[in-house]
């Protein structure tokens, strides 16, 4: 990438000098589509720095951008998310809502979703934005087996992980996939669990109303044969003595 656009990109320049934005980009067709030795555009390095305005002004330009991917098959998407730059995956997600979907369900060379990014990078507001602007989404594994649901528990994300647990719930009840409630994580356990161990009374209704029988699936894993009973049960036994897995 020309040092003038990727300056431009990185410090927020549309306009100094000789150098306009809009005139550089226009200038020659294969502009726009200039990348880092990483593969990364210029929607990529705006994107990362968060500088919402400069990736206002390349979607107005090349809306193509959008979905194109750098050499670890990355958005500006799964950047901004695992950024954190919630402002950048507003407008990324502002354009079109066919995009919309394509965007958010593309993944990387791990197998990673935009979700996966803001979760895993602790990135609360946009892991639930994410969630939101695409309820119908089935929040599957990346290659490592992980679920969105998983790695919010890593993180600690208390208010993320309730909004996937009612997005799923909300799918259940509309018939769009009841296998998600059994859908088991890299650790072996289901929304189910995950419901029980933050006490989302409503979510467990919920899922148990649809297949009461949830209650009895076992975590999975070789040696521990949890249920979410299990895990009701030891919460009411140690709250008072242990700090809960998250912090209000």
């Amino acid at each position: 990438m020309d040092p003038t656009l990727y300056n431009a990109a990185m410090e927020g320049i549309i306009s100094d000098g000789d150098f306009v934005l809009d005139e550089y980009l226009k200038r020659d067709e294969e502009n726009e589509y200039q990348v880092t030795p990483t593969g990364n555009t210029i929607l990529h390095v705006a994107a990362h720095y968060g500088l919402s305005y400069i990736v206002a002004e390349v979607l107005k330009i090349s809306p193509a951008l959008l979905c194109h991917r750098n050499k670890k098959n990355e958005t500006a998407l799964h950047i901004a998310a695992n950024e954190g730059r919630i402002e950048a995956v507003h407008l990324l997600l502002s354009i079109d809502d066919h995009y919309n979907e394509t965007l958010m369900r593309m993944t990387d060379e791990n197998g990673d979703t935009a979700l996966h990014k803001a979760v895993r990078s602790r990135h609360q507001d946009g892991a639930k934005l994410l969630v939101k602007k695409d309820p119908k989404f089935e929040f599957p594994s990346n290659k490592a087996r992980e679920i969105p649901m998983y790695l919010a528990v890593e993180s600690g994300l208390r208010e993320a992980l309730v909004e996937i647990l009612n997005s799923c719930t909300n799918q259940l009840l509309l018939q769009w996939n009841k296998s998600l409630c059994e859908e088991p994580d890299v650790g072996g356990w289901n929304s189910l669990h995950f419901a029980a161990l933050l006490g989302v009374k409503e979510v467990v209704s919920d899922m148990l109303g649809w297949k009461k029988s949830l209650a009895y699936l076992p975590d999975g894993s070789e040696n521990d044969w949890t249920t979410a009973i299990h895990i009701a049960a030891s919460l009411l036994v140690t709250e008072k003595q242990e700090k809960p897995r998250f912090s209000e």
